[in-house]
């Protein structure tokens, strides 16, 4: 029983995970989207030439959104991962069909 417990305690652990890392995955690649969105103005006013502007633009959207996608993408692995393992150990809760004799003969 205790090492259900354990199993358990490590399901939640990893909703809470994927939580945190979905949130932080859409802050990252809102943080992106903002940058792109202040390097354009910049670019737009003047202050940055063509060759910065660009690079920045690029940059930013490699970075930030692309690793914000990544990060989301990682929590949705976690959590399907917990969930993978809350139904198998749903699965060993219920009992099988042919009981302990069928067990017994394989």
């Amino acid at each position: 029983m205790e090492r259900r417990t354990v199993i358990n305690g490590k399901i939640d652990h990893a909703w809470k995970v994927e939580r945190i890392l979905q949130w932080l995955g859409w802050g990252l690649g809102c943080l992106g989207v903002v940058g792109i969105v202040v390097f354009s103005v910049l670019w737009a006013v003047g202050d940055l030439d063509d060759e910065q502007a660009l690079s920045l633009l690029i940059g930013t959207a490699l970075a930030s959104i692309l690793s914000g996608a990544t990060v989301y993408g990682s929590g949705v692995n976690v959590g399907l991962g917990a969930e993978r393992l809350n139904l198998a150990v749903g699965d060993a809760d219920q009992p099988q069909p042919g009981g302990a004799s069928q067990a017994a003969g394989h």
